[in-house]
């Protein structure tokens, strides 16, 4: 090929390069480019969101909030304290909550904390109640568990513990004892200890470490 006939072919190439990039939008004239020059145009930019993970445009009811497992509490009405009910031993809550706390009037609350805890009995919130977190800014008289002072609860003997389990270990000042049946187990049901001092837990042995 002679030279003016080189020139006259590369002339028509760019008179074609240009007359694409006036009349084709801008995204053709990158992909004419690209395959002109060896795709040496930029590419196009990625999408600003992701299909399927919550984008700008996508429609749906917002993602639910993750919450903790539901707890109950016994609270002391009088001046809001509370503790965790775990376990019952048969018992309902409320009973096993009152037999911790007699000289008072307790209600059970059960939610994921105490902050967000509704009423077992009417579903009333406890941020609700007159003396909620009372406890925090002052001692109310006569408000306690036990009817000495106001942070103890009342005395129960480990035969009518409901919180204890079959297999619980205690500690006593004579030894430990392990729970040996259920409350609703009679004693005769569950071998125990001959020197036991209580029908249901059997005395544990102590071996020295050597």
């Amino acid at each position: 090929m002679t030279g003016s006939a080189w020139k006259r072919t590369m002339t028509g190439v760019a008179a074609l390069a240009l007359l694409a990039g006036i009349c084709a939008p801008r995204a053709e004239a990158r992909d004419f480019l690209s395959e002109l020059f060896g795709g040496f145009a930029m590419p196009a930019p990625p999408p600003s969101f992701v299909p399927g993970f919550g984008g700008p445009h996508e429609d749906g009811p917002p993602a639910p909030r993750a919450t903790g497992p539901a707890m109950a509490y016994c609270v002391r009405t009088c001046d809001g304290r509370y503790f965790p009910l775990a376990n019952t031993g048969g018992q309902s809550r409320a009973a096993t909550c009152k037999s911790f706390c007699p000289a008072s009037e307790t209600r059970v609350f059960v939610g994921s904390g105490i902050d967000n805890a509704s009423a077992a009995d009417n579903g009333k919130p406890y941020a609700s109640m007159p003396n909620a977190f009372r406890y925090r800014t002052e001692l109310v008289g006569g408000c306690t568990c036990n009817g000495k002072d106001p942070g103890g609860l009342a005395h129960i003997e480990l035969e009518n513990d409901p919180t204890l389990r079959k297999g619980d270990l205690v500690a006593t000042a004579s030894g430990a004892l392990v729970k040996a049946g259920t409350a609703q187990r009679s004693a005769s049901s569950t071998p125990v200890h001959a020197r036991a001092p209580h029908p249901r837990l059997s005395r544990v042995p102590v071996m020295a470490a050597e």
